[in-house]
């Protein structure tokens, strides 16, 4: 992969609610999808118990193989440097009959898990991916570099939560005013981006929950690392999608 691959990354989103309506329906969509996942995730969709979870796993499938394919053909990036009105739109919606129309199997590629959970492909060292879902959306990220992905939103949340993994400064900033939906957006915005950071280091939320903390960028309305050093080595994204927060972390180093 080429320096200039290495800086790129591509975030595509899918709403999984066709794949709820077909399971629940004809069927028609669903098992058109299904048929075409690699044999080991059909396994795992049928282990599952809950509908809902199914339709989350095929989506996963369907979304890593898009944009798979979409980043290795440059179809779709963004740079992280990058400030244009392209990687401004990001993540790049895909829907479910688009992916299932476009799947090429040679995107399959073999994953396993590292030793904390975190998926990786096996034999492309240089190609990474990192999923998520919420409610009734997937997302993904693969890009040249070790990355992390969350979404998360339309829920309450509880202050003890925030008070108890955030740092004072963090908990703070969303008390900082009165306004319920910003504080809820605020919480959000800092949770997923501890997920995302605790993915991209392969080491788990939990031992990564109090190793990253954010404060406000003052030289963009975004989110930034509070330990400079360290910052200096990761690169954040974050955007809002019908009402999720999304939040992305790169990495310049291996873990």
């Amino acid at each position: 992969m080429g320096t200039d691959k290495m800086t790129q990354f591509l975030i595509s989103i899918m709403d999984i609610t066709p794949l709820s309506d077909s399971l629940s329906g004809d069927k028609a969509l669903y098992d058109k999808a299904f048929k075409l996942v690699p044999g080991h995730r059909q396994q795992k969709i049928c282990n599952l118990k809950n509908d809902a979870a199914k339709c989350r796993c095929l989506a996963a499938g369907l979304l890593l193989n898009y944009t798979t394919r979409a980043f290795i053909s440059s179809s779709v990036t963004g740079s992280l440097a990058d400030n244009t009105p392209l990687a401004k739109k990001l993540p790049f919606p895909v829907t479910v009959s688009d992916a299932a129309s476009t799947y090429m199997q040679e995107y399959d590629y073999e994953t396993a898990c590292g030793a904390n959970g975190k998926p990786y492909f096996k034999d492309h060292a240089d190609l990474h991916f990192n999923l998520s879902h919420s409610g009734n959306f997937a997302v993904c990220i693969v890009a040249g570099m070790p990355c992390g992905i969350d979404i998360e939103g339309n829920r309450p949340f509880k202050s003890s939560v925030a008070k108890r993994f955030f740092s004072k400064t963090e908990y703070h900033w969303i008390y900082d005013t009165e306004n319920v939906s910003v504080q809820a957006e605020r919480f959000f915005r800092l949770w997923t981006l501890k997920e995302a950071y605790a993915k991209a280091t392969g080491n788990g939320i939990a031992a990564e929950i109090h190793a990253a903390s954010y404060v406000p960028d003052t030289d963009s309305d975004g989110l930034c690392l509070a330990d400079s050093e360290t910052g200096k080595h990761f690169q954040i994204k974050e955007a809002e999608y019908d009402g999720l927060r999304i939040a992305a972390v790169l990495s310049d180093s291996a873990f």
